[in-house]
């Protein structure tokens, strides 16, 4: 055991790394270990709008945009660029049926902190420089994978708004 006089060297172990906490995916399959701050995302595509009232008394026209966030969690919110469109009579309209405001927002992003089972609030709203906004309509949809026309309620009387949109990687 070394040579009288000799020094025993004592080189302690490498600290370990902090082990990552368990999240609600790791504890269904133990292999899978995911970071604590990970935050799942999911893809948001909203192309257009259709069928919308004409919010502002000056010039029949909207300022278009869409509020999306993840019910009951507000930092999750992403808002689309403002889109000004005029309310006109759509081709094949019957003789009772009202102008309305067709735009193209063709938005691209992301809503931060899904897990399954979130809802996710879509509200379309005139941009109005003297108030926070007018509401054009709103929808909900609890699936990932919704992909096409989402009926907005609350569009205005005569009216039948809708958005186009994609949820996650759907075809």
């Amino acid at each position: 055991m070394g040579c009288p006089g000799s020094k025993l060297n004592v080189v302690a172990p490498p600290a370990a790394a902090p082990a990552a906490q368990a999240t609600p995916a790791a504890q269904k399959d133990p292999n899978l270990l995911v970071p604590a701050e990970a935050k799942p995302t999911t893809s948001l595509k909203i192309y257009s709008a259709h069928g919308l009232r004409s919010a502002d008394l000056v010039g029949n026209k909207s300022d278009v945009y869409v509020e999306v966030e993840i019910e009951g969690k507000s930092d999750s919110k992403v808002t689309t660029a403002v889109v000004t469109g005029t309310a006109s009579k759509k081709e094949g309209a019957g003789e009772n049926d009202k102008n309305s405001v067709d735009v193209d927002l063709q938005f691209v992003g992301e809503l931060k902190g899904y897990v399954a089972g979130d809802k996710i609030l879509f509200t379309v709203k005139d941009k109005d420089f003297m108030t926070s906004g007018d509401s054009l309509g709103k929808a909900t949809v609890a699936e990932i994978g919704f992909g096409g026309k989402l009926v907005l309620e609350g569009a205005g009387e005569g009216f039948q708004a809708h958005l186009m949109v994609q949820l996650g990687d759907g075809t």
